[in-house]
């Protein structure tokens, strides 16, 4: 009868070999639960990007829907004086934060992106519309701001309470009046024949995981 001896060296190295095989795959493990939280991340900026590029779109159907509201009101007085209702104001309100991003920390200025009742240092509230090429899910509201310094006839000498002298930006067709910039012309005849009137849109939209977006235009009626 014969008797097999395993030196105490086999052994030790057999026991030095599990523990090189545990830390491995403690390692391997870390290193999947790394990869799928980078894979989720990647997935979760792949969808706030769609979802802010969506919001854009979104902004562009908002402005030119202001702006076609700006086109079928320019006629007569009806652009002279706020309209509240319809996110219409005649002035700059420069009392106003429109995005909330020149003083963060008060509330007071800030537009009333909600339709609640405005702040003790702004009167605008915004409109709510919904016009074509919004995406389910996203809101969308603007504020119309004349660039002018009060209400009243652009093209008068003074303001609506006959006393404030007028000042507007205006692009006049004959020369620069209130503007650096002529009417662009064909031969001796010049395409915009009147003063226009500078008006300033700025649509907030509001959509899915928190998506909040600010679009400004500069259009001239």
């Amino acid at each position: 009868m014969s008797a097999s001896l395993h030196p105490a060296g086999d052994r030790g190295q057999q026991g030095i070999s599990l523990m090189v095989v545990l830390v491995a795959l403690v390692i391997i493990g870390f290193a999947a639960i790394a990869l799928l939280r980078s894979s989720d991340t990647g997935t979760l900026i792949v969808g706030n990007i769609g979802f802010q590029k969506t919001a854009l779109a979104a902004g562009d159907a908002a402005t030119e829907s202001a702006i076609e509201w700006l086109v079928d009101n320019s006629a007569g007085a009806d652009l002279f004086d706020d309209d509240a209702a319809l996110g219409y104001f005649a002035t700059t309100a420069d009392n106003c934060d429109l995005t909330g991003a020149r003083t963060p920390d008060v509330a007071g200025d800030d537009v009333q992106w909600s339709g609640g009742d405005p702040g003790n240092g702004c009167d605008m509230v915004a409109r709510t519309v919904a016009p074509a090429g919004v995406a389910p899910g996203f809101t969308v509201r603007y504020v119309i701001n004349r660039v002018c310094n009060a209400a009243g006839d652009p093209s008068a000498i003074t303001a609506a309470d006959g006393v404030t002298p007028m000042s507007c930006s205006r692009l006049s067709g004959a020369g620069g009046e209130g503007s650096t910039r002529g009417g662009a012309s064909y031969g001796n005849v010049p395409l915009v024949a009147g003063a226009q009137t500078y008006y300033r849109i700025t649509t907030r939209i509001d959509g899915p995981r928190n998506t909040v977006r600010y679009v400004q235009a500069l259009v001239v009626i």
